[in-house]
């Protein structure tokens, strides 16, 4: 199984454990999210810097998909101490054994341009990125597909904080898609809005190190994280007064008396 998909199990299930290996292991309590960060394909320097400022696992970005399989040759040269994934437009079933060969722990696609024949693959991790367009009925298709987790891609191209109206977008699809839920946090997004994307049921963000201080930012999420509440309220859970029952149980009404005929 995918490392990946069984951190978000164990995240789900209340029993999290940290990911990977050696130094990775001993970062102490798991927190309530997974952190994925999102490398250029062949960087092995902030690789390195995301595995040792506490990253779950590394994700692979390939930009143009012309470029993919020449990208991918150079995954077979990156080496870190927790897990790892791509993402691609588009991948073929035998680039995703090709990947598999390679240790790759999961992969992130986009639905329009992947063969289905992809889904069937069942030793890697396979995470759909979805556009907030999507209407309601395709994103209820996906809780019948083999898939592990969604990917919720920004909701419009300004990284300012969340709006109501783009938690609105994300509850519906996530409330449709029923899988695990990643979220995308491009450099720009506040770290305050982890908050607000875990309450949604989100248990996992990729952060973008394509930053000015990319051991800084990761800090800053990693710290946000640890501050999340311990349950998540249910929405539209409401809060009321429950008054105690009366011992001597309910008194019976007398019958009303009738007025005597008159003769």
């Amino acid at each position: 199984m995918s490392k990946l998909l069984d951190k978000l199990e164990q995240i789900s299930e209340g029993r999290a454990q940290p990911l990977g290996f050696g130094a990775a292991v001993a970062r102490g309590k798991s927190l309530p999210m997974v952190i994925v960060a999102s490398v250029p394909v062949g960087d092995a320097k902030l690789a390195a810097i995301a595995a040792k400022a506490g990253a779950d696992a590394v994700l692979m970005t390939i930009e143009h998909q012309e470029k993919s399989d020449k990208a991918l040759a150079k995954l077979s040269s990156a080496k870190t101490d927790i897990p790892w994934g791509v993402s691609l437009n588009a991948v073929t079933k035998e680039q995703v054994e090709q990947l598999i060969g390679m240790d790759c722990d999961f992969v992130i696609f986009a639905p329009d341009k992947t063969p289905a024949a992809v889904l069937g693959e069942e030793k890697i991790g396979k995470v759909l990125r979805i556009d907030p367009s999507l209407n309601d009925s395709l994103a209820k298709a996906i809780n019948r597909l083999s898939i592990d987790a969604v990917l919720l891609g920004p909701v419009s191209e300004d990284e300012s904080p969340l709006t109501v109206y783009q938690l609105m977008v994300y509850e519906r699809l996530a409330a449709g898609a029923g899988k695990h839920l990643l979220a995308a946090m491009p450099p720009g997004l506040p770290i305050d809005d982890i908050e607000s994307l875990w309450g949604l049921g989100v248990r996992g963000v990729v952060v973008d190190l394509a930053v000015k201080d990319p051991e800084q930012r990761l800090s800053q999420v990693k710290e946000a994280i640890q501050k999340l509440p311990t349950t998540r309220k249910k929405p539209g859970e409401k809060i009321s007064a429950l008054l105690p029952l009366s011992r001597e149980g309910p008194v019976a009404t007398p019958p009303e008396e009738e007025d005597d005929e008159e003769i």
